[in-house]
């Protein structure tokens, strides 16, 4: 019987090494700098951190998050490149209410090897208004939550924590020892010897005037044509979702002091190509001809004006739309004759939150062999569009993914191969069409369908 108890418990503690097959003892933090930047409706944080490997052949470093969080992160080494990050495939398993993500190494570090990680972190959705409601002219305060310590499946033997906040008007935050606040910057630490996942709830309510525009839904298309033109179409569901205006709003209020509501959104500033052209801007009432692009060192700021301002809780949509010449954004590898088109996900819109993200690329008809090269995870499918002088449809590549923001403005990669004949398609098209119409009336006009009379003689 203790023989059969010996082994039972032998091979649970088996199952539990399988079933986390990464330990928590791979790595210790010797120090972690955390700052984070609360001025905007995000939660921008950058991480310095310094581990020491306790294993040999380490290639792998994790960091963790609050399973209700809304993150986007992104890891750099010590020269600066930066590292694919993904959900770990056993983050279920690794802690429970925890979200754990791998960061892929360059080099294997050895044992007692030092690891020096920066890391951009922002978090969506995090600070939340409070009071929900408020009057036309007053201040917003919002309320943000947090951990006081960096969360991590290591242990930390340092840490220390230092918050920006939008104004030093702070009605209340929680304190921990050591803590301090000065004008608008509270400092949380030094702590020592943090063991791995441990919670403090970190709580400030202070003033925050910024815009919360979040795109509930983002829909954004580029159109492929070889005929040297790329089309790019973008619909915009937004919604403030500042402190909700309480009680009836007044133009006349409104008109004499617009500063008095610093957290409504009067106007959008999208960043656009600098060769981009022919601009448009429509709501479901028609064309809106206030909006303005202007030239820019490096960009166009294409300046969107709403019909009305957009007090907290109120919703509005629209879609925009511009052409950009397709040589700069597709080119041609000379070794095996592929395409490869490089086109930004997300839009130009700083500090924004967009919640449901899809881009939709429709390549030209005939286009084969597509792949998808992007610099973090999306959810892709496929489908076909037919438009004018189609036969079998264009492929449409549709890429999905929830909770991004201005970080994830970055370029994706499509290749495919097309026929170089495949450009006359269209023109072949309209030719035969025409040729085959002469031909009618030229056979047309040759027959006499008439019945004629005979003669009586």
């Amino acid at each position: 019987m203790k023989i059969i108890n010996i082994v039972f418990l032998f091979l649970v503690v088996v199952g539990l090494a399988l079933s986390n097959p990464h330990h928590h003892n791979t790595w210790v933090n010797q120090d972690v700098q955390r700052s984070i930047d609360l001025t905007t409706q995000l939660s921008k944080q950058i991480l310095s951190v310094k581990a020491k490997s306790l294993v040999d052949n380490n290639k792998n470093y994790q960091i963790s998050f609050d399973n209700t969080y809304h993150v986007s992160v992104q890891a750099f080494d010590d020269k600066n490149n930066e590292l694919k990050v993904h959900l770990s495939p056993n983050s279920i398993n690794i802690k429970e209410g925890f979200n754990t993500f791998d960061i892929e190494l360059n080099n294997k570090y050895k044992i007692n090897e030092v690891l020096s990680l920066k890391l951009k972190v922002t978090l969506m959705s995090q600070m939340k208004p409070y009071p929900v409601e408020i009057k036309q002219g007053q201040t917003q305060l919002v309320l943000y939550n947090d951990n006081h310590y960096f969360t991590s499946p290591y242990k930390t033997e340092t840490q220390k924590t230092t918050v920006k906040l939008a104004s030093g008007k702070v009605e209340s935050f929680s304190e921990i020892k050591p803590s301090s606040l000065k004008t608008n910057t509270i400092v949380y630490g030094p702590f020592s010897n943090v063991e791995a996942f441990t919670v403090s709830p970190m709580r400030i309510h202070f003033e925050n005037s910024a815009h919360f525009m979040v795109l509930t839904q983002l829909k954004k298309e580029y159109e492929v044509s070889h005929w040297g033109n790329l089309a790019v179409e973008t619909s915009y569901y937004l919604e403030n979702q500042g402190a909700h205006l309480k009680g009836p709003f007044s133009r006349l209020d409104y008109q004499r002091n617009p500063g008095a509501n610093p957290s409504h959104i009067s106007e959008i500033n999208e960043a656009v190509p600098l060769s981009a052209a022919d601009f448009y801007y429509r709501d479901s009432i028609g064309n809106i001809s206030t909006s303005v692009y202007q030239y820019q060192s490096n960009r166009i700021n294409f300046k969107i004006t709403p019909r009305f301002p957009l007090m907290g809780g109120w919703k509005n949509n629209f879609y925009t739309g511009y052409n950009l010449p397709i040589q700069n954004f597709l080119s041609v590898d000379s070794a095996d004759g592929s395409y490869h088109l490089n086109v930004t996900f997300g839009v130009g819109i700083d500090n924004i939150y967009v919640e449901d993200h899809q881009v939709k690329i429709i390549l030209p008809e005939g286009a084969t062999d597509i792949k998808v090269k992007s610099p973090f995870p999306v959810t892709e499918t496929r489908e076909i569009r037919k438009t004018y002088l189609d036969t079998v449809g264009r492929p449409v590549i549709v890429l999905n993914v929830r909770d991004t923001s201005f970080e994830n403005y970055r370029y994706i990669q499509v290749t495919y191969n097309l026929s170089s004949l495949s450009i006359f398609h269209e023109p072949l098209l309209v030719i035969g069409a025409v040729f085959t119409f002469c031909l009618f009336i030229m056979f047309y006009s040759r027959f006499d369908l008439s019945i004629n009379k005979s003669k009586v003689n």
